[in-house]
């Protein structure tokens, strides 16, 4: 049995076991809110993920069953750098694709998701939730502008859904069915359910070729970002640049030969 801790972070905590790293936001205390350590910490964390040869997929969840994040913690803001556009948004390094992770990550929701804890909803690439769940946004019921969240939210669900949520703010709670039903969760669970799924997931992940799926994952979210001939280009140039890799070889080795193949460790660009 493969497990590795790391004991470097104070609000979050991270093990490997099977290639498997499970993240958890650690301040059950304040309902995992994101506070200036966690929002220090968060970055240092994926990095430390993207480079971690052991571990082939994430899973991350929220200590305890109530809440997964209710966002910033008032009593001790991140501190973000406010002075530009393009220095606000760079000083977020809170989910997987703000810091460039290409491994797969799923997101497992174990209960109330608000405001800010929607990114990790936003920027993974499966979600779970515990059918206790619920996702709202409490922004402007307190003055705030409700923007980054929504607009990444738009490209996994509806456009009403989406401005539903962000305008009435955290008086009309979404819960899990429709949280299914509007395509931001791909799977509902009982509770006591959810990181077994998650690992079953993660599990049969493990065994896919780890440089195929970071091709495959940059392909599929340069998507939402990029017109559709732009992005089957970029797709393609994925493809040609896979298939001259040793792993594109093995595939068909193992393949015909009718055994396992045998996978390189994926390194990061």
């Amino acid at each position: 049995m493969n497990t590795t801790q790391s004991g470097q972070f104070q609000t979050l905590s991270y093990c490997v076991r099977k290639g498997v790293a499970l993240i958890t936001l650690n301040r059950e205390s304040r309902n995992n809110a994101i506070n200036a350590q966690m929002s220090r910490e968060l970055p240092k964390l994926w990095q430390h993920f993207k480079q971690d040869s052991e571990a082939v997929v994430a899973i991350v969840t929220g200590a305890g069953d109530k809440a997964f994040c209710s966002g910033a913690d008032i009593a001790d803001l991140p501190e973000l750098d406010m002075s530009s556009p393009e220095a606000a948004t760079s000083s977020m390094g809170w989910t997987p694709l703000q810091n460039e992770i290409l491994k797969p990550v799923i997101c497992a929701v174990n209960g109330m998701v608000i405001g800010g804890g929607l990114h990790f909803i936003a920027d993974s690439d499966i979600v779970l939730a515990a059918d206790h769940a619920t996702f709202f946004d409490t922004h402007v019921n307190v003055g705030l502008v409700s923007g980054l969240e929504p607009v990444s939210l738009s490209r996994r669900m509806p456009l009403e859904a989406v401005l539903r949520m962000a305008l009435v703010g955290g008086k009309d709670r979404m819960t899990a069915e429709r949280a299914l039903q509007c395509g931001l969760v791909g799977e509902v669970l009982p509770k006591e359910q959810l990181l077994n799924r998650a690992f079953e997931l993660a599990s049969l992940i493990t065994a896919n070729c780890p440089s195929a799926m970071a091709r495959t994952k940059q392909a599929i979210w340069a998507a939402k970002q990029h017109s559709l001939d732009d992005a089957l280009l970029k797709a393609w140039q994925q493809i040609i640049e896979h298939n001259n890799t040793d792993d594109f070889a093995e595939g068909g080795r193992a393949f015909l030969e009718k055994r396992a193949p045998k996978w390189k460790s994926y390194e990061p660009g």
